[in-house]
């Protein structure tokens, strides 16, 4: 059976979505380059999908992209570089004078912020990346969590990776962080709060099983689950 896209799936748990009156359970996963993301996302649901009642876990990775992608007919990639590009009177003045309208990163962000807080809302939803924290910053419900290291654990991280030296490590590290630097200050907009994050966690110290634990735990402790 075909794995049902994004729209389909809300389309279907629409009905069920109207009729909550709190949002979540949710879980929002922020990390620094260089630090796992992804492999925690994947282990967090096989323990949650594990435990009694917790049935219906779903991981969003780049699911929003992709769902984004096809409903605009454009590809992941030029989302994704919309969605970090600067404002740009030119872009801007191209893409009014071309036939095919081209969403901005403005337009982007927006739809990408409207998916994350829909999926959030519904509940039972580990949201990594894709400005989560700041879109659900006023959503009850969620448990927000940043996974950071230090850079020099971070540079050796890419280097064995990505099969590269060190040097070339620490320049895709420092070059990926400029790139990001525009939307982190978007998001601290959207999310002014301090500190951003409820549960911050060493990359380098816990692995991803013992990060996993202590998020299940912190959301125990805050009724967002039942305790064992």
């Amino acid at each position: 059976m075909a794995k049902p896209t994004l729209s389909s799936y809300i389309r279907e748990n629409l009905d069920n979505m109207e009729g909550k009156k709190d949002p979540g359970p949710f879980i929002t996963i922020s990390r620094q380059f260089g630090c796992d993301g992804y492999k925690l996302g994947e282990i967090l649901l096989e323990k949650l999908e594990g435990r009694p009642d917790e049935e219906g876990w779903r991981l969003y990775k780049k699911e929003i992209l992709k769902q984004l992608a096809q409903d605009s007919g454009l590809t992941e990639e030029v989302i994704e570089k919309e969605r970090k590009a600067k404002p740009s009177l030119l872009k801007d003045f191209f893409r009014g004078v071309r036939r095919k309208n081209l969403p901005g990163g403005y337009e982007i962000r927006n739809k990408i912020t409207l998916m994350v807080r829909t999926v959030a809302f519904e509940g039972h939803a580990i949201i990594i990346g894709q400005g989560g924290t700041a879109a659900t910053a006023d959503l009850d419900g969620g448990i927000s969590v940043r996974i950071e290291a230090p850079k020099d654990w971070r540079i050796i991280r890419v280097s064995r990776r990505d099969n590269m030296l060190k040097e070339e490590a620490s320049a895709k590290l420092k070059k990926i962080e400029k790139e990001r630097a525009h939307l982190r200050d978007i998001y601290e907009e959207k999310n002014p709060r301090k500190p951003a994050f409820n549960l911050i966690i060493d990359n380098s110290r816990f692995t991803l099983d013992e990060a996993a634990d202590l998020i299940i735990y912190a959301m125990e402790q805050k009724g967002l689950l039942k305790a064992p």
